[in-house]
């Protein structure tokens, strides 16, 4: 038996690794046109938009920022296949599905995280074209993500330490990218 697998494996050891005559491919996660899923990561904020179920986003923050910002529902915008819907509210969890808590903003603290639920005129769309969230005079464009691509992210997201006295080095340890991005906000004359 051990002489067949050592056959076995010498065999597997000479044949070609790639079809002969053909170049190499680069594989290549490509993002989505349309998702359920968004996300824009860099050392500040990381902000997650998930659909759940048709027309019923759960928008995510972390903040690492050391500044606290006002973060008002309508500046969360989703683009839908004919138009752009702000949102209106956002819809807190209290544990008690009867009494959610509808608020109209929310503070985003520093080394904060926090998800809610969005209320809005979404319909009962599943997947989305675009997310982007202004906060103070910046405008944030989340990119859209495979299911694969979300859980991974949320994955390394949940295991940050937000009391850590150096971020950055769970950022390394993570190895968090930076996706999306960021732009001060044009201002209308």
């Amino acid at each position: 038996m051990r002489s067949l697998f050592l056959m076995l494996l010498s065999l597997f050891g000479q044949l070609p690794s790639k079809p002969l005559g053909q170049p190499p491919q680069k594989v290549e996660s490509k993002a989505p046109d349309k998702s359920a899923y968004f996300a824009f990561v860099d050392r500040d904020y990381i902000f997650t938009l998930e659909v759940v179920k048709p027309g019923v986003p759960i928008f995510n923050f972390v903040s690492m920022a050391e500044k606290e910002n006002n973060l008002p529902a309508k500046q969360v915008r989703i683009s839908l296949e004919n138009r752009k819907v702000p949102a209106r509210f956002f819809v807190v969890d209290t544990g008690n599905p009867k009494e959610p808590l509808i608020v109209p903003s929310l503070r985003v603290r520093p080394r904060s995280s926090f998800g809610v639920s969005l209320q809005g005129e979404f319909g009962n769309e599943r997947e989305l074209l675009g997310v982007s969230v202004q906060v103070g005079d910046e405008d944030f464009k989340l990119v859209p993500l495979t299911s694969f691509d979300f859980e991974n992210l949320a994955l390394k997201v949940n295991r940050l330490n937000l009391a850590s006295p150096d971020i950055r080095d769970d950022w390394r340890v993570l190895k968090l990218e930076a996706i999306g991005s960021r732009a001060p906000v044009r201002k209308r004359t």
